[in-house]
């Protein structure tokens, strides 16, 4: 297991907040980023400790301060490679390809996207490797990414929603490299609908400019998030969430990493789900760490959630976001009545080996 380490993300994240709000990290052949679907379609949300080290991963990728090489762990003499060097490695070898297939195309893209670099990712995509629903689905992706021509604040939403609704309205593939059949449906589908809304609202506020002091998290499900009951979430709100909401929301930080608002209505919905200290963590890293302090509503909220989270007692055999180690079997204490025991059956040992000895030592002459 690895730790979540809120905390450590401060220093990742304080040179990224300015041009990293949209930057999108789409699936990958070899590293698809992708929530996990059943067999009967169903999607199943990551454990926050693995969701929380997939995204720390996404993270150090786009880093630009990143190193490329970390200390092995198993032996600190020694170097490999770190989450944005095995992402470079992976650019350095597409781009040495002579010819690539639209898929090493896109590939390589999404590893330039990651790596922060969505221009280059968009100089990739070239020709007829531009046209079909994989092509348009990243170049949406790249386009979130970008800044908007008229605005150098905010993203280019409008080309991103244009790009996603192009790619809603070709086949789809059947198959691609890294996902299940089940994975592919289920993203289709997160496509067409709640990552389309995202879009387009996001694509409406920055044409709006509205003041972020009264920003509220993104209103991609039919819940007002302002409806607290003591501080929380009232519960005629709460059972307007589907059920697949954790994993959506999951699928969507995945693909956007970078984005602090997107993260906070994970919070939310950890919140929804009575997971109060999973929330606080978040919460927490977005106050602390990626610049939300002057939010009102998150403040409140956080507030709420901690009063909650404090509690809670966390289950016994599973405490949230630390390693699950084998429990340590716990010795009894020695007292004075231990000692003596220990002691006496010492001294008769003792005494029945010198008895022995001192028989056998008589017995000796007269043999």
């Amino acid at each position: 297991m690895v730790r979540f380490g809120v905390t450590a993300l401060g220093a990742v994240v304080a040179g990224l907040l300015a041009l990293a709000e949209g930057r999108a990290s789409l699936h990958h052949p070899d590293d698809p980023m992708a929530i996990p679907v059943s067999a009967a379609g169903e999607p199943e949300p990551l454990r926050f400790e693995e969701f929380g080290r997939r995204r720390l991963v996404l993270m150090n990728a786009g880093n630009a301060d990143w190193p490329l090489e970390r200390a092995d762990e198993t032996d600190p003499t020694k170097k490999i490679r770190s989450d944005r060097g095995v992402v470079k490695d992976r650019i350095d070898k597409r781009q040495k390809q002579a010819k690539r297939t639209q898929e090493d195309s896109v590939a390589l893209a999404v590893d330039l996207l990651r790596f922060g670099r969505p221009d280059d990712a968009d100089g990739t995509l070239a020709g007829k490797q531009r046209q079909g629903y994989l092509a348009y689905v990243t170049l949406a992706h790249i386009a979130a990414a970008q800044p908007n021509p008229n605005d150098q604040k905010t993203r280019d939403w409008s080309r991103a929603y244009s790009f996603l609704s192009d790619a809603n309205e070709v086949p789809r593939p059947k198959e691609f490299p890294g996902l299940t059949p089940q994975q592919l449906a289920w993203q289709v589908k997160l496509n067409r609908g709640v990552l389309l809304k995202f879009v387009r609202l996001r694509m409406d506020e920055a044409r709006a400019k509205p003041g972020p002091e009264n920003e509220l998290p993104d209103a991609i499900f039919p819940v007002n998030f302002a409806d607290r009951a003591d501080g929380l979430l009232a519960p005629a709100e709460r059972e307007k969430l589907p059920p697949d909401a954790l994993a959506t929301v999951q699928q969507l930080v995945l693909w956007f990493p970078h984005d602090t608002r997107l993260y906070w209505l994970l919070a939310e919905i950890y919140a929804a789900k009575g997971e109060f200290r999973a929330a606080q963590k978040i919460m927490d890293e977005c106050v602390r760490s990626l610049g939300y302090s002057n939010r009102k509503v998150l403040m409140q909220h956080r507030e709420a959630v901690m009063k909650a989270a404090d509690a809670t007692v966390p289950p016994p055999d599973e405490p949230l976001l630390t390693p699950t180690d084998d429990p340590v079997p716990v010795t009894p204490p020695i007292t004075m009545r231990t000692v003596w025991l220990y002691f006496g059956a010492v001294a008769a040992v003792v005494l029945f080996a010198v008895t022995r000895a001192l028989v056998k030592w008589k017995r000796g002459p007269a043999r």
